[in-house]
């Protein structure tokens, strides 16, 4: 009975450490967000890597980051968050905005074959998207052609051979 009551007694010592870590966590993303609609994406990477350090588990904070390392055009890094909120992240429409966002990047690197299992996974949680049926659909076209390209440059190169 003793043992019972320490043990409540530390659950309630120990409640208003992670209420008060979810408001930290909270502020540093509202601030991140303020920032990034101000374009002050350097000071947004900042609070929202924050928040992170707070909650390194916060998918929240994880896809915020990806899209200010995306407005900086640091795309490795921004795929990176968006694979790691990927893998944790629970909610479909989260994730297909996730998948939609590293198909736009793939996309950017002429990766179509990329792009397009990227926006397929998009459209898996999402399927009423309209947005990324069209990137789907565009990157499947520019895929087919990128092939059909390397198809030609090996026949001409074939043809060269044999002369």
């Amino acid at each position: 009975m003793i043992q019972i009551k320490y043990i409540g007694i530390l659950l309630l010592l120990c409640l208003p450490l992670s209420t008060f870590a979810q408001k930290e966590e909270r502020d540093y993303i509202r601030r991140g967000n303020r920032d990034f609609a101000d374009s002050l994406f350097i000071d947004a990477e900042i609070n929202y890597r924050k928040a992170l350090d707070v909650n390194p588990q916060s998918t929240i904070s994880m896809f915020n980051l990806a899209n200010t390392l995306l407005q900086q055009n640091k795309l490795q890094e921004a795929m990176e968050m968006y694979s790691a909120g990927a893998k944790i992240e629970k909610d479909k429409l989260k994730l297909a905005h996730m998948y939609h966002n590293m198909g736009v990047i793939f996309h950017s690197q002429k990766e179509f074959a990329k792009a397009v299992e990227a926006y397929k996974e998009s459209l898996r949680n999402n399927p009423k998207d309209d947005e990324t049926r069209y990137n789907l659909a565009l990157a499947q076209k520019q895929l087919n052609e990128q092939q059909q390209q390397n198809q030609d440059s090996d026949s001409n190169q074939q043809q060269q051979e044999q002369q």
